[in-house]
């Protein structure tokens, strides 16, 4: 059997793990600093008092023209090569052309910072005043995210955007991810398995794409492996030889932003401060939705706002007893991060005329590396088997999906044999979920000689008493 803790499969669905955020007034100064913002703002100012435009709301080519030299807005493989850029704002014959132009400048519209009618355009008349609204700015910044995810993530690098925010999000604060990381975790499987195999890297030039929207937003920062290396001094593009980014790091703004996109949609997005103060019972049963980076903040937050004997009494209390076999899966990654403060206290419970306590201590001291081999070999003995029913009952709430990922995952490795060797010992005492355990390995074990036993087993149970 092996001695450690189980992990729940990789089936979660991103759900959002508690976050901190910094104050709004600093939340605000960053958006506005941000490019996007800093854009959106300054195209608002530049089209006063009036300037012309089309039954689109479009300035003509010739304004156009005059906005991308003030504010940078061309093409961002031209950004450090003057006389290219000079080329390119010349050639240029359709405004639908600028689209670094048309997106900051149709993101101002849509925030309400410029007006358009009968045939023009001009500041909206309180801009300078909603510039001061801490309220005002956040909320402006929150739509202008949503907006650029929809158009960065879903258009440009063809993601469902949940995925990739679920990665960046569920990250503990301040972790640089690899870029070759999220490529892995989030392309779309079509794009694995249908396209030629160049695809892949050039939907890593679309998800770097992708990402650059957002840092222009504030959301995302982005690092090279050479610090002196300028991103955008090269040509750009599936076959440029300028290198990709090596890691990408959610910011503070941008998890401020994922955040509220969240609240929009109605789903729990708790705050740290909020989340300590759960009680056991609802804090084990988060942990079932959250990723394995998502559970990590979660447990240390939670954790570190009690003494380590404060929550083993928590977590035991609310973890004991019948039908709790998922949260007792949860409770044991848990006290498992605090199982070298807590040793004294876990032996004691082995000794509980409670055998869901027993079996919880002894799981968390097996997978605590603390003991013996002799110590490991009694423990295993004297409760193994029911630890084993617990995981597989804990398994079975899962859904069928995620107790067949646990039947193949290394968790499980050895424990089906280790719980069918001895038939008789499965009743001594018999744990509540002993029957169902054994139904559900007869009809889903993938070996077929271990769903045999497993349904000999449950043939030959005793009466319930």
């Amino acid at each position: 059997m092996s001695s450690h803790h189980p992990e729940a499969p990789s089936h979660r669905r991103f759900a959002a793990r508690p976050v901190s955020l910094l104050p709004t007034e600093e939340l605000a100064h960053r958006a506005l600093s941000s490019r996007l913002m800093r854009t959106a703002v300054g195209l608002a100012r530049w089209c006063g008092p009036v300037t012309p435009v089309d039954v689109d709301g479009v300035p003509d080519l010739a304004d156009v023209r005059v906005a991308i030299e003030e504010f940078g807005l061309w093409p961002r493989a031209l950004c450090r090569d003057r006389e290219q850029r000079e080329i390119w704002t010349e050639q240029l014959d359709s405004v639908s052309q600028a689209e670094e132009f048309l997106a900051t400048w149709r993101t101002a519209q849509h925030l309400g910072m410029i007006e358009c009618e009968t045939g023009q355009a001009r500041p909206a008349p309180e801009l300078e005043h909603w510039l001061g609204s801490t309220g005002r700015i956040l909320r402006w910044w929150t739509l202008a995210f949503h907006l650029c995810v929809d158009r960065a993530l879903r258009g440009t690098a063809g993601l469902e955007p949940h995925t990739a925010l679920g990665r960046l999000y569920e990250s503990p604060n301040g972790a640089r991810i690899p870029l070759r990381l999220v490529t892995q975790e989030v392309l779309p499987a079509r794009e694995t398995h249908y396209l030629p195999s160049r695809c892949p890297a050039w939907s890593t030039v679309l998800l770097t794409r992708a990402l650059v929207q957002l840092a222009d937003a504030g959301a995302v920062s982005m690092g090279w492996h050479d610090p002196w290396h300028d991103p955008w001094s090269d040509t750009s593009g599936a076959h440029g030889h300028r290198p990709g980014p090596a890691w990408v790091q959610l910011t503070d703004l941008g998890r401020f932003g994922i955040r509220q996109i969240l609240l929009a949609e109605e789903q729990s997005a708790p705050l740290t401060e909020e989340f300590i103060r759960l009680d056991a019972d609802e804090f084990l049963d988060a942990l079932a939705d959250f990723s394995p980076d998502g559970q990590l903040v979660a447990l240390t937050a939670w954790l570190d706002a009690r003494a380590p004997q404060q929550a083993l009494r928590e977590i035991v209390a609310a973890s004991s007893g019948a039908g709790l076999a998922l949260r007792r899966w949860n409770a044991t990654m848990a006290l498992g991060t605090i199982s070298s403060r807590i040793e004294p206290d876990l032996y004691a419970l082995l000794h509980s005329a409670d055998p869901t306590v027993s079996s919880l201590a002894s799981a968390v001291l097996l997978a605590s590396r603390m003991l013996s081999d002799a110590e490991r070999a009694r423990l295993t003995a004297e409760f193994g088997r029911w630890t084993a029913i617990d995981m597989f009952a804990a398994a079975t709430c899962l859904g069928e999906t995620g107790l067949k990922s646990f039947l193949v995952s290394e968790a499980a490795e050895g424990i089906d044999r280790f719980l069918l060797g001895d038939v008789t010992r499965l009743w001594q005492p018999e744990h509540p979920d002993t029957r169902e355990v054994l139904r559900v390995l007869g009809r889903h074990h993938p070996d077929p000689s271990i769903a045999a036993r497993a349904r000999a087993a449950e043939a030959h149970a005793p009466p319930r008493p």
